[in-house]
């Protein structure tokens, strides 16, 4: 049973030549979720060889650019191949109008279906389910509303042995905030932006950012399996210093790199 994510962009607001902008694709049991969509997010699909046709619901933190921009070109491309199902969104409440004005400027209306869910800003919600996972939102801090993700996986038939629910969370763009240990406790795989070296802490403070180090601090807090960190800020030429800055806090830690995947391996506990 696959649990798997797969990194398309791992820069933060300016794109380089080996990272783009952010969004990442998360596989559960076959089902595709896209979670943020910078400019050139489907160029990305494409490279690394996962069909968009399997996505069905998107998941978009906040509207900042490099969050946002690729979703305009990855619906009109849905629609010149003909897709049929709709794609659900959940984002930010002012999404949806900002999805449909962008597409009421063309002579041709967006044929595509396309179910839009604001997310709520207060507390922990559940957004979605299906057979496979349950996905809920949480509030970050950030200079406009931001929300993260917290992916975990439903299990079916155990009636043998007892598997370890497997679980994603999904936490950028942010301040430092330790009170979300509390949410996130014990999760295998935490995803926290990076922005910047701690020696930036002040700038990451100014634009409501975090900091390598900071990222690491949380996921200590949090007693998660593995942290990975990125959103790196175009600066940063070399990020291994970023990595090695979060290791020293917890060593348990990787950074994205576009086209990278990782899976979540299964655990299996023997019934007692």
């Amino acid at each position: 049973m696959k649990f798997s994510l797969t990194i398309l962009g791992s820069s933060s607001a300016v794109p380089t030549a080996s990272r783009n902008t952010t969004a990442h694709v998360l596989n559960v049991h076959e089902r595709f979720f896209l979670i943020d969509c910078g400019e050139g997010t489907q160029i990305q699909f494409r490279k690394f060889r996962i069909r968009f046709g399997r996505v069905h619901q998107i998941f978009i933190s906040h509207l900042h650019s490099d969050h946002i921009l690729g979703l305009f070109g990855y619906l009109a491309t849905q629609t010149l191949i003909g897709r049929k199902k709709e794609i659900e969104i959940f984002g930010p409440p002012d999404l949806e109008r900002f999805v449909r004005n962008h597409f009421s400027l063309f002579p041709e209306s967006l044929p595509l279906k396309i179910v839009f869910h604001p997310l709520d800003s207060i507390g922990v919600s559940k957004i979605f389910e299906d057979k496979a996972v349950e996905v809920s939102s949480f509030q970050v801090r950030h200079r406009i509303p931001t929300w993260g993700f917290i992916f975990r996986e439903k299990l079916g038939d155990r009636s043998l042995l007892i598997q370890e629910p497997r679980s994603y969370v999904y936490c950028t763009d942010t301040l430092f905030e330790p009170s979300l240990s509390d949410i996130i406790t014990g999760c295998d795989l935490l995803y926290h932006e990076a922005t910047y070296g701690h020696a930036e802490l002040n700038r990451a403070v100014s634009t409501f950012h975090s900091t390598a180090k900071q990222a690491a601090e949380l996921a200590k807090l949090a007693e998660v399996k593995q942290l990975l960190i990125g959103h790196f800020s175009a600066r940063y030429k070399d990020t291994a210093p970023l990595l090695a800055e979060a290791r020293e806090v917890f060593p348990n830690t990787i950074e994205a790199i576009d086209g990278l995947s990782i899976d979540i391996p299964v655990v299996f506990h023997a019934e007692q």
